[in-house]
């Protein structure tokens, strides 16, 4: 099979993440369930247009995300795909729409995926997730990790970026499927809101004292 082209992802990646690291400061945790090797699929969810990078900064894999394809035009759409990132055709059936992200999938690689289908710019924790990531999953027997990215995106403020064990979908209906993703993801989120507060609450305690 032809692989897909990485030069880019390759050249950008490790200095994009070093800068986010130092702007940042994201906490990373369980990043040791995401395997060295063999196929995975990422899922989580997305508030800015930098969160590939971030999820990027748990491993050392190349991650393949997935983006609507209407960013694959022009020069743009060059640089898009010289990092390795595969279009989504919205309204197409997910065989036509997925093909490339299929063949990544059993060349034993990793691919990224951000179910809400867009960035969440509401204040609901999280979008509507579509199918996408449970359809390549099955479709290739492949486990997905959910992951959460947390906190505020204020220079040296924190992040966290935590991933979930690997979950299993292959014998689930797309719909039951896509439901524990989404469960899985608001989860990882939820738990990070609670360490923050239990952490704003103790540091108002101390104040106190």
């Amino acid at each position: 099979m032809e692989k897909t082209p990485i030069w880019l992802y390759k050249l950008v990646q490790p200095i994009a993440a070093f800068a986010l690291k130092i702007v940042y400061r994201p906490k990373i945790i369980n990043k040791e369930v995401i395997p060295k090797e063999g196929p995975i699929i990422l899922a989580g969810n997305h508030k800015m247009a930098f969160d590939p990078v971030l999820v990027t900064c748990g491993t050392k894999r190349t991650i393949h995300f997935m983006a609507k394809d209407v960013f694959f035009k022009g020069f743009k759409g060059f640089l898009f795909r010289s990092a390795g990132t595969l279009p989504v055709h919205v309204g197409k059936v997910h065989k036509d729409s997925f093909v490339a992200a299929i063949k990544i999938l059993k060349q034993g690689e990793s691919i990224g995926i951000f179910p809400e289908g867009t960035r969440n710019r509401t204040e609901k924790l999280l979008l509507p997730f579509k199918k996408g990531a449970v359809t390549l999953a099955k479709e290739t027997n492949t486990k997905i990790i959910p992951l959460a990215i947390s906190g505020r995106y204020l220079p040296f403020h924190g992040l966290t970026i935590e991933y979930g064990d690997p979950i299993d979908v292959s014998n689930m209906e797309l719909e039951e499927a896509n439901q524990l993703l989404e469960e899985k993801v608001r989860e990882l989120l939820l738990k990070n809101q609670e360490r923050i507060s239990k952490k704003t609450n103790k540091k108002g305690r101390v104040n106190e004292n």
